[in-house]
């Protein structure tokens, strides 16, 4: 079977589960919303701001050293003995933390949640392992199982606990029972034991892996930040109210992100080491898929910029109608973030680890730049420069140095592909800056139609692909 083949019908199988999980979510935010306030979300987010951050150490590129791998069963049990290790030395870690953290903020009330919610570094560190074996062996199915069955439990429980006025524990109670519910299930699924190896098998392992781990894990570092700085300082500058919003509308900027490039990005890599041991044309296949992404990702990111007020009064009503404000921008940003976001895994795949380094380095570095100068003015300026930033400055260096540089592409062809999109966002973000509605209207039907002829090929692919999915007999 193709690439192309396969690889579609793990996205399909993946994407039956993740997309049914996404409309759960997405539907259920419309009773979230009402029973939780903004300060419920951004006292969370003030505490996640710190978890997430430290949660960067707890996989260190351990997954991706599973599926890349070629040892065998001790290797495995001694990644996830390390794995452990690290998720119990984190609980302690953000324990320790909680009161500074409380003290930043000047809230203590931030104490008791973030001790609670550390106890998720332990139980996830157990499905680190378990999960990327059934990804290496492309078990696409019951990843996507187990993310539906904890999608549902996690909504139940957070409706149930909004509703009896737990508050801010509605959201955090169900992070801590849905990942002890992953661990058991990947568990049956593996087989690998709960049985700790020896300290000396970790050793051994990270002894085999450390390069990957040290360079991804100086990449994860920076880029948290320069993707949650902004948390960050809205937290500290304008409190728990507009980090609330703030939060909400970068939620629906990470919606179609997981939807679309995280769903890619958990098939992508597996598929590619599978095709790279074959002989195939590594990026061949791997511009076809950013092609598809630019697909997909065009109306939703297109829905943002032109109805953003109309679609957040729709989805959560008036308490939420601030988020309206900075929806524009955040869907400026899925063009781009949902093309880059994929990069990681091809240079991980092909050993250039220190390459994925150097990138996240220089794009936290006008991220975060952009993200300060807009702190000066406004919670929208934020927003506002954030992507502008990532526009001029974070796109033409990855264009440059990832894609030209390290994956060796064409430049003309990288020059096609990008230059549209750099040019016409821009155009847009001018246009959201301005308020000037018509123009943003023909900046996006510049770029519908940029993709019709760029894309013209891959979308064809796609539909026979699918077309013979569902009716197999017609190639007969």
């Amino acid at each position: 079977m193709s690439f192309k083949k396969t690889f579609f019908k793990n996205i399909l199988v993946t994407g039956g589960y993740n997309y049914i999980s996404q409309l759960i979510v997405f539907l259920s935010s419309f009773i979230t919303a009402r029973l939780l306030l903004p300060e419920n979300y951004g006292l969370v987010g003030l505490i996640t701001v710190f978890t997430n951050f430290i949660s960067v150490f707890s996989d260190s590129g351990i997954s991706l050293a599973v599926i890349k791998s070629d040892y065998g069963r001790s290797y495995y049990k001694g990644l996830d003995t390390l794995s452990i290790v690290i998720g119990v030395a984190l609980f302690f870690l953000t324990s320790l933390l909680a009161w500074p953290i409380a003290s930043f903020y000047g809230n203590h009330n931030l104490i008791l949640p973030a001790i609670v919610l550390s106890l998720t570094f332990i139980t996830r560190s157990m499905s680190i392992v378990r999960a990327a074996l059934l990804s290496k062996a492309l078990n696409f199915n019951d990843i996507g199982k187990i993310t539906l069955i904890n999608t549902i439990v996690s909504i139940i429980l957070t409706i149930i606990l909004a509703y009896l006025g737990a508050e801010h524990w509605s959201i955090i109670i169900p992070q801590i029972v849905t990942s002890i519910i992953a661990v058991v299930y990947y568990e049956q699924k593996t087989g690998l034991g709960y049985k700790l190896y020896p300290l000396k098998y970790a050793k051994i392992a990270y002894k085999h892996t450390k390069n990957s781990i040290k360079n991804l894990l100086g990449f994860n570092l920076v880029n948290y930040w320069a993707r949650n700085s902004d948390n960050l300082i809205v937290g500290k500058l304008y409190g728990v109210n507009d980090l609330g919003i703030y939060n909400r509308a970068y939620s629906l900027l990470t919606l179609p992100l997981s939807l679309v490039t995280g769903l890619m990005g958990t098939v992508l890599y597996p598929s590619l080491k599978k095709l790279k041991s074959e002989g195939g044309d590594i990026n061949k296949e791997y511009i076809f898929v950013l092609k598809i992404i630019s697909v997909l990702v065009y109306p939703i990111a297109s829905i943002f910029i032109l109805f953003p007020e109309q679609l957040v009064s729709f989805l959560w009503g008036q308490n939420w109608l601030a988020v309206g404000k900075l929806l524009p921008y955040f869907g400026l940003l899925i063009f781009g973030q949902s093309l880059l976001s994929t990069t990681g895994n091809i240079l991980v795949l092909l050993n250039q680890e220190k390459k994925l380094m150097i990138s996240g380095w220089v794009s936290a570095f006008f991220t975060i730049a952009g993200i300060s100068i807009g702190a000066y003015y406004s919670l929208v300026g934020i927003a506002q420069f954030y992507s502008l930033s990532f526009i001029l400055f974070v796109l033409p260096f990855n264009m440059i140095f990832i894609f030209y540089k390290a994956l060796a592409f064409n430049l003309r062809q990288l020059l096609l592909f990008w230059l549209p999109v750099i040019l016409l966002s821009l155009g847009i973000w001018f246009a959201c800056f301005y308020n000037q509605f018509e123009i943003k209207l023909f900046f996006l039907f510049l770029m519908l139609i940029n993709l019709g002829i760029s894309s013209g090929k891959e979308i064809k692919s796609i539909l026979l692909i699918v077309s013979n999915k569902i009716s197999p007999t017609k190639t007969a």
